[in-house]
């Protein structure tokens, strides 16, 4: 897992919500959980109990279930759509998404998503007060997200870049790039 530095300590990147992290099939401890629990539910041994501790917890990995309205429900799924995308086209652009970016550009979804949920409910209602409303939170998440792309380029600007396809080509060259051929 890719781990960020920050003030001498090490934290491991949030995931993009909406992706779950991929199983590793040649993980050491994956084995030991194939039968290691028995009738009653519990750990047959401690090699077992000890792959169960290092697999990643839930909270970590998977975003946040919320309760939302059935008529919502169209637009929380658009919501998470636009934030991983926009995640990363961000992290595309600029080398990474930092905590602040991410909660920048998670403010901006759940804006641009509930005026969009305005948006309906005054086209249903023919509420001129909630397209007023609906206009108001996409122009607010507009401006999370642009305050979000600023924050990531000037991240970005101070972020050491590694050109990794230079820096094979050199390992290659030199003669340090062995990786199992011939």
């Amino acid at each position: 897992m890719p781990v960020q530095k920050s003030h001498g300590k090490h934290y491991p990147f949030a995931p993009v919500e909406g992706e779950l992290p991929q199983p590793n099939a040649g993980a050491a401890g994956a084995a030991p959980l194939a039968d290691g629990r028995d009738g009653k539910g519990r750990l047959r041994s401690s090699a077992a109990a000890s792959a169960l501790a290092k697999l990643p917890r839930r909270s970590k990995y998977l975003p946040r279930t919320y309760a939302c309205d059935p008529r919502f429900e169209p637009f929380n799924r658009s919501r998470v759509e636009w934030l991983a995308k926009r995640r990363g086209e961000v992290c595309d652009a600029t080398g990474a998404v930092s905590h602040g970016v991410g909660a920048m550009l998670n403010a901006a979804a759940w804006s641009y998503a509930a005026g969009e949920f305005l948006s309906a409910l005054a086209a249903e209602r023919g509420d001129p007060e909630l397209f007023k409303q609906a206009a108001s939170l996409t122009t607010t998440a507009r401006g999370h997200d642009r305050m979000a792309w600023e924050l990531a380029v000037l991240e970005g600007q101070t972020r050491p870049r590694v050109d990794r396809i230079a820096q094979l080509q050199a390992e290659l060259s030199s003669g340090g790039g062995d990786h199992g051929e011939g």
